[in-house]
């Protein structure tokens, strides 16, 4: 007997050090709900000692969040079932809200009757912000807070599937920001990330309530309507973003005009499935972009035979730079006022295995898009370099030659090393070469234009300004940047004997490169007749078909004899 009142009492001493020890609060009321035993666990978690609530109800920890309603199916699941399990927000002695996992089960008697109460529960309030803190990571872009890739398909299916019930329409809206990649490059990926943020502001703004943005991924965005009633809605749509950025943007001390280009597609009309729906209003997007930016354009079956053309087209442009199927053709710039050779200009040309030449009006923009043009650039760079040398070790005189460079790499922070080192492994005179840039390229951003123009003439190189005056010329940058070359775009050129504001225009800049002390040289010259109206207003040079084409360098030889 003895024995067994001192197991007995074992026992039980055991259970209370177990209880007390716990790391789950322990609650044991009556069959009224109150009080009678809390364990140090409880007292750790909600700031109470066991002595302050005994004998009180364990709503004394209610946070107020919960309605009467959530309290009753709760009492419900006790009752009927004998236990209730959940989470429930209750709040600290301190006021401090917490978020605890609880589990409360009933204990009767032998005779059935409700004899306690006893809940079981933790603190999960620091584990539930890890949940939604790596829910958000999954689901949406850290950047602009908005619903990424994942999530943004993941309602697109959901949007597609009431569409669906309802016989409605929706659309997908794709955008991405024209020339971002010129802001990132330049200014670097910080102010690129500010930019994102205000733009994705911006769309939020102006979707409101009607549908979904997400961040697609870089500068792109996805946009999902819902309850298209017809295109009529997404024509207002998209014509209220285009207007939304219409408006600088001001980011420290700059302020820019960043445009969108938008592709729209209709579901059920333009695609059955989500990818489907993207690819084509991506594809919508990219001929916007094409056909000069800030516009839209709803999505069309033949874009995608040409979007699919591009990316064959780009591949085989990757193969091209392996496999060294470009060549360069140098077509002669002649003096007005003697008629000798003054210059040329190199052009390259792509000799597709199968498709035979292809038009550099094609593949330039598609190398430029995928910044394969940088090592475009730097093969043209080295090969005129190598002919220069070829053309001076067989005795001849080679006059400067022109060579095009891209923004990617004109924009290059190692642009100045990369041309020293081409000219030191050809072993050719800086003074042979005339970098050519757009006006596009200049005007771009002008301070970064003008440090590197100073680099590219202070070893020696000239410089030389194409398609003036077809952008946004700037006659204060254009005397900062001091060009040695001006040239007048062929669009001028082409109808300068019948159009009056042409020979107006074509008259201005020769007469201002002189005051300027610059040489000005005009191509896309196809005629006697235009060729003597440059004559007459003292051009000096000249460039065309007129003359001759652009020359393989075995024809264009002949010129330097």
């Amino acid at each position: 007997m003895n024995n067994g009142n001192h197991s007995f009492k074992m026992k039980n001493e055991l259970l209370a050090e177990v209880y007390n020890h716990m790391v789950y609060g322990m609650c044991v009321t009556n069959s009224k709900n109150r009080i009678l035993y809390v364990n140090q666990a409880y007292t750790k978690l909600t700031g109470y000692s066991e002595e302050e609530v005994k004998g009180k109800d364990p709503k004394i920890l209610s946070s107020g969040l919960h309605d009467k309603a959530f309290y009753r199916e709760m009492w419900r699941s006790i009752r009927q079932k004998g236990m209730w399990k959940g989470e429930i927000w209750n709040k600290r002695k301190s006021g401090e809200l917490f978020l605890e996992e609880i589990s409360i089960y009933v204990i009767k008697d032998q005779d059935g009757r409700i004899k306690n109460y006893v809940s079981v529960f933790l603190d999960i309030t620091e584990r539930k912000k890890l949940e939604e803190q790596l829910k958000f990571l999954a689901y949406y872009d850290n950047l602009t807070k908005l619903p990424n890739r994942t999530y943004f398909y993941q309602i697109l299916n959901e949007t597609m599937k009431k569409t669906t019930d309802t016989k409605s329409m929706c659309a997908v809206i794709f955008l991405d920001l024209d020339r971002f990649k010129d802001i990132n490059d330049t200014l670097g990926h910080g102010m690129g990330d500010q930019l994102l943020k205000m733009a994705a502001k911006r769309l939020t703004k102006v979707i409101g309530s009607h549908g979904t943005v997400a961040r697609y991924g870089g500068d792109e965005f996805a946009i999902i309507l819902h309850d298209v009633p017809s295109k009529f809605t997404c024509m207002h749509v998209a014509n209220k973003i285009i207007k939304s950025f219409s408006n600088p943007f001001a980011l420290q001390e700059f302020e820019f005009f960043v445009t969108p280009s938008i592709g729209i597609s209709l579901f059920p009309h333009d695609g059955n499935d989500a990818e489907s729906l993207v690819k084509n209003a991506d594809s919508a997007m990219y001929h916007a972009k094409q056909e000069g930016m800030n516009n839209y354009k709803f999505y069309k079956k033949k874009f995608m035979k040409k979007s699919v053309d591009r990316l064959i087209l780009a591949n085989d442009l990757r193969r091209a730079i392996q496999k060294n199927e470009f060549h360069l053709c140098y077509q002669p710039q002649f003096s007005c006022k003697t008629g000798e050779l003054m210059g040329m200009e190199a052009l390259i040309r792509w000799h597709h295995p199968k498709n035979g030449i292809i038009s550099p009006n094609l593949f330039i923009p598609i190398a430029e898009e995928t910044r394969m043009i940088i090592h475009i650039d730097q093969w043209v760079l080295k090969q005129v370099c190598k002919q220069i040398k070829s053309w001076i070790d067989a005795g001849y005189h080679p006059p400067k030659i022109s060579v095009n460079l891209a923004m990617p790499l004109f924009q290059h922070k190692n642009l100045t090393s990369i041309i020293e080192s081409i000219l030191s492994e050809t072993g050719i005179d800086p003074s042979y070469l005339v970098i050519e840039l757009t006006e596009r390229i200049v005007m771009d951003n002008p301070d970064v234009a003008l440090e590197n123009i100073k680099r590219l003439k202070a070893i020696g190189l000239k410089i030389s300004m194409d398609d003036f005056g077809v952008h946004y010329s700037s006659l204060n940058y254009l005397k900062l940047l001091s060009p040695d070359y001006l040239k007048i775009d062929r669009t001028f050129i082409k109808n300068v004997l019948m159009d009056q504001d042409d020979q107006a225009i074509v008259k201005a800049v020769i007469q201002l490169a002189h005051h300027m002390g610059l040489t000005v040289i005009a191509e896309g010259v196809e005629t006697e007749e235009q060729y003597q109206f440059l004559k007459d207003y003292e051009c000096d040079g000249v460039q065309g078909f007129y003359f001759d084409h652009p020359l393989p360098s075995k024809e264009a030889v002949k010129y330097i004899l």
